[in-house]
């Protein structure tokens, strides 16, 4: 039951009923009683006011109380409705009731008496009844947004059971060439002073890089996880971030039969960043050229002003390109670069979302522009010193 003053539309076309029940009516609750004598005017009334209540008789001129009720539930009035009967009327008065009135009264002194308590208890159920479609509709979301999440956690379990599956199998091929390596050289079949023994030596040595790259991820992604990855950032020449990220990966580019080129354009200002994590994202996107680009292939570093105090890095290459629907997911932890045959799968699934996290550490965004047979673009922007 509101606390203000409450609205009733009162449809009767008797008026010394509209006198006797508006006197009730207001000398049982404090109310406003405004009276229609047609189901017409109640409708006009309707369509521009807003009441709290419809009492109406049902015997009217022309249309009945029915019809009101009939037309204000196809006009999704949502508003609750009395309805009024004279004696004998009773089940017309319970076909209103599966029409949806709230409650009905047989005409007389007793009735009228009653009718301000009868008021009352509707408005009550009728606010009880928003309360629950509330509750209800709440519920529905918040079961939808449980279903999403449970949803979402399934994929999740599913994606680290395949990232445990890939370390393992990414762990045990160093391992085993490790371990092979030093069984040759234990049973005497391989000598590292000859070039043969050399040779195995230098693949234990491309198997422990390879071991020291996974620890790092993983080292990355547990730090990332608690929020200890800390930056020391200092004021950094991109030229010199670019000059010795291609060095580390020459010698990669070139074993692979790739050409690895790059340019810097003249007069960028400086960035202030941590020239050590800011080089591990570059060599990254460079790493996962070379993998992805075939023999006699092309990979271009490009260093550039990208808009107003911004620094774009781009690393572009002329390899298979990624699957336009992998490309929303493409930086998503656990999610794993793939060939696009589909056959092969590189890596734990974290180097691009590690990428993303120290680039988003410093102010940054990160991107991909790719197509199947074309090649891809990788990129990130970082504020020029004293923009941030």
């Amino acid at each position: 039951m509101p606390d203000r003053s409450v609205k009733i539309l009162l449809v009767e076309d008797n008026p010394d009923h509209v006198f006797l029940i508006s006197r009730r009516l207001k000398n049982g609750l404090s109310c406003e009683v405004e009276s229609a004598n047609s189901a017409e005017e109640a409708l006009s009334k309707l369509s521009s006011t807003v009441f709290d209540i419809i009492v109406s008789d049902y015997n009217l001129p022309e249309k009945s109380g029915l019809d009101i009720l009939r037309e204000i539930k196809e006009k999704n009035l949502d508003v609750p409705f009395i309805m009024l009967t004279g004696a004998g009327d009773e089940k017309i008065a319970v076909s209103a009731m599966h029409e949806g009135a709230y409650d009905y009264l047989v005409k007389d002194e007793q009735s009228f008496k009653i009718l301000p308590r009868i008021v009352k208890d509707t408005l009550s159920r009728f606010e009880w009844s928003k309360v629950k479609e509330r509750l209800e509709a709440e519920i529905r979301e918040k079961n939808i947004a449980l279903e999403e999440a449970n949803r979402e956690l399934r994929k999740l379990d599913e994606l680290k059971s395949e990232f445990v599956a890939s370390v393992t199998h990414e762990f045990r091929t160093p391992l085993n060439s490790i371990s092979e390596v030093f069984s040759m050289i234990m049973e005497g079949v391989a000598d590292p002073k000859t070039e043969q023994g050399k040779r195995v030596l230098h693949a234990a040595e491309n198997s422990l890089e390879r071991l020291t790259v996974l620890i790092d991820d993983l080292l990355d992604f547990s730090r990332l996880e608690a929020g200890k990855l800390r930056l020391n950032k200092a004021s950094c020449e991109p030229k010199a971030i670019v000059t010795e990220a291609v060095g580390t990966m020459e010698a990669l580019a070139r074993k692979s039969g790739i050409s690895l080129n790059y340019s810097v354009a003249p007069d960028l200002p400086k960035i202030y960043a941590d020239r050590s994590r800011i080089i591990q994202v570059l060599t990254n996107l460079i790493d996962n050229a070379i993998k992805f680009t075939p023999q006699k292939g092309k990979i271009d570093i490009r260093v550039e002003l990208a808009d107003h105090r911004k620094i774009q890095f781009s690393v572009s290459d002329t390899g298979k390109g990624v699957p336009e629907v992998d490309l929303g997911r493409i930086f998503q932890r656990f999610e794993q670069v793939k060939d696009p045959s589909g056959t092969k799968t590189i890596g734990t699934g974290l180097g691009l979302s590690i990428c993303k996290d120290i680039v988003k550490m410093h102010q940054g965004n990160i991107g991909v522009e790719s197509s199947l047979g074309k090649g891809s673009k990788f990129y990130f922007v970082l504020p020029a010193y004293g923009s941030e």
